[in-house]
């Protein structure tokens, strides 16, 4: 609060601006004081137009401040609703801010009110995002090179649009689907068969504009699985029920409004993202229905993102029952793994807790017990993507089959077995993980920018001023009109925000201040350029 005086009152009318003290600790940003909790809506939910997507690392130039430091941070991320705070595992601090001016604003009150001590602060970094298109690839053209544990694929396109593994000197099958990859573990006894694809634009804009509602039915059901194993699941039905008062019934309205019920949040966003899949290519609706229904299993990055892991219906029947999607909860799998992180699939949960002898662990192996492993992998794969290690959008990867070859170990006796067991895990995660990885050079991988929405409101005597700095910044224009009764035009242009640095005064010098830009992230934009050619 800023004023002359501070004045303590016992109540305040509507209309007016206050400060409560008392409440630090209870609201990070933004919160619903209610005498009535259960009646009382949340007011709370802010909603700007403006998105935290540059980055920079923040330093003391004192080693000794690094204690203001940390208490300066805190105090901006309660100030402003916009940044956000984000300490490493390392040590490090990250600072998220909404693009260059808002980053300078917020570094000069961290100097001069918050943290009061000198910073280092490093050069900005703006994320970008990895995705594939069903363009056909350049013939001849060596899309990348994926591996690990001394394990090299050279991914090479041919005019058939198939890929060689480097390390098999073995071509792959012509009959094999585009981004279908075979692949095996280090020891050779669990082998995959998995299918990478793109999903339609329509379904990763519905995924990525209804994150927050994706995350809110994931949350619910790791909730709803603590509560189990704690034997107290009745309070959170009814929490659920206090939650809503809207019940959809009919068809057509649940297709027009998103419920305000949780517990019916999950079936609404599965029935609308099935819809995203009408017409597209590739996606029969038998296939898409199967999937939807069962096969869809957890999404990915963070389980929240716009990428799906998808079962086989091979898969499923290895594992017994196959009622289990992705928004359901699942039970738990009685092996000691953390059911509230992973799904899991349905199955018989009975299992020994005596000491494993060589032809138990040789047949103790079903699909069910990789899961763990395969989902690990997937999040792994998407959270870092082949070309430069950024996240994935708008793939979709189903484990086609996996078979279990016990006899390819050459463990002795049933404690060499065990410990291959135990490190079989690992070995499933990097050979899925590299197997997307794969999967995704198959097709043709494109780069997604982070892009600037810009307004820009110039007279006619330096709009060719102001398309030479957008062309030069590879922006392009969306649109053009004159204000009815002005000599002024209303500029709308896209730039991408990694070219944004210095670009306001840029634009400002070439005008004369006859041109100002507002800038607002818009989102993410595919780079239509293949990156290897």
């Amino acid at each position: 609060m800023m004023g002359r005086e501070f004045v303590q009152l016992q109540s305040v009318p509507a209309g007016n601006v206050f400060g409560i003290r008392g409440i630090a600790g209870a609201i990070l940003k933004s919160g619903t004081l209610a005498s009535d909790a259960q009646i009382c809506p949340n007011l709370a939910a802010i909603h700007t137009e403006t998105f935290p997507i540059v980055r920079v690392a923040i330093e003391p130039i004192n080693p000794q401040d690094m204690d203001k430091l940390a208490r300066g941070l805190e105090l901006l991320n309660q100030a402003d609703a916009c940044v956000q705070v984000v300490s490493q595992t390392t040590g490090e601090h990250v600072l998220v801010t909404a693009g260059e001016l808002h980053l300078e604003r917020c570094l000069k009150d961290l100097r001069e009110r918050f943290a009061q001590c000198e910073i280092h602060v490093s050069e900005p970094i703006v994320p970008f995002r990895e995705g594939i298109v069903r363009q056909s690839a350049q013939p001849g053209v060596v899309l990348g090179e994926v591996g690990s544990s001394g394990r090299l694929l050279a991914i090479i396109s041919k005019a058939s649009g198939k890929s060689v593994d480097a390390d098999d000197s073995r071509a792959k099958p012509e009959d094999l689907p585009r981004g279908e990859i075979h692949t095996a573990t280090a020891n050779g006894q669990v082998t995959l068969s998995i299918l990478v694809e793109p999903l339609p634009e329509k379904t990763i804009k519905f995924m990525t504009r209804h994150a927050r509602d994706i995350k809110r039915v994931v949350n619910l059901a790791s909730s709803q699985r603590r509560h189990r194993l704690n034997a107290a699941a009745e309070a959170l039905d009814e929490m659920d029920v206090i939650a809503g008062s809207v019940d959809v019934d009919s068809d057509d309205e649940a297709k027009t409004t998103k419920p305000s019920r949780l517990s019916e949040l999950g079936p609404w966003l599965n029935t609308r993202m099935q819809e995203t899949f009408n017409k597209a290519k590739g996606w029969e609706p038998l296939r898409v229905e199967r999937i939807m229904n069962d096969g869809l299993r957890v999404l990915g990055p963070r389980q929240v993102g716009p990428n799906m892991l998808i079962y086989s219906t091979q898969v499923l029947e290895q594992s017994g029952r196959t009622s289990s999607s992705w928004y359901k909860q699942r039970e738990h799998n009685g092996r000691g793994a953390s059911s509230a992180a992973t799904p899991y699939l349905s199955g018989d949960e009975s299992d020994s807790e005596d000491t494993p002898t060589l032809e138990s662990v040789r047949t103790a192996h079903t699909a069910r017990d990789f899961e763990e492993s395969i989902n690990t992998g997937f999040q792994l794969a998407m959270q870092s993507g082949p070309l430069c290690f950024e996240p994935v959008v708008g793939v979709a990867v189903t484990i086609k089959n996996i078979v279990f070859n016990p006899e390819a170990s050459t463990s002795s006796d049933a404690a060499r077995s065990a410990s291959s067991a135990s490190s079989l895990s690992g070995q499933v995660i990097t050979a899925v993980r590299d197997a997307i990885w794969t999967g995704l050079l198959h097709w043709s991988p494109r780069l997604h920018l982070a892009m600037y929405t810009c307004d820009i409101q110039a007279t006619s005597e330096v709009l060719g001023k102001v398309y030479g700095v957008i062309n030069r910044r590879h922006g392009r224009i969306l649109s053009e009109e004159m204000r009815e009764g002005t000599p002024y035009f209303i500029i709308k242009a896209s730039i991408p925000i990694v070219e944004s640095f210095g670009f306001a005064d840029e634009i400002r010098k070439r005008s004369s201040g006859a041109a100002v830009p507002l800038l607002i992230f818009r989102g993410f934009e595919s780079l239509n350029v293949d990156p290897f050619w």
